[in-house]
């Protein structure tokens, strides 16, 4: 049995459209968040730095940059 789709309204439609932007504007963010960390992973700074300037802990900056070799804790 087909289940019949109800219409959104043109301002629900409107606020999902801005939502799903954003989300792609967010993941764009993101990118270039972690390119910035592991330059100055690569540049000295430690995963402590990092993980501060980050809003992260240095053990999730570890995980999240897989250790890559640089600097402490």
């Amino acid at each position: 049995m087909a289940r019949t789709r109800r219409l959104l309204t043109p301002e629900a439609t409107r606020l999902l459209d801005a939502a799903a932007e954003a989300d792609a504007e967010l993941a764009v963010v993101l990118r270039q968040r972690d390119d910035y960390a592991r330059r100055a992973l690569g540049a000295g700074a430690t995963l402590r730095e990092v993980g501060a300037a980050i809003g992260m802990s240095p053990q999730a900056a570890h995980k999240r940059f897989n250790g890559e070799g640089h600097g402490q804790t």
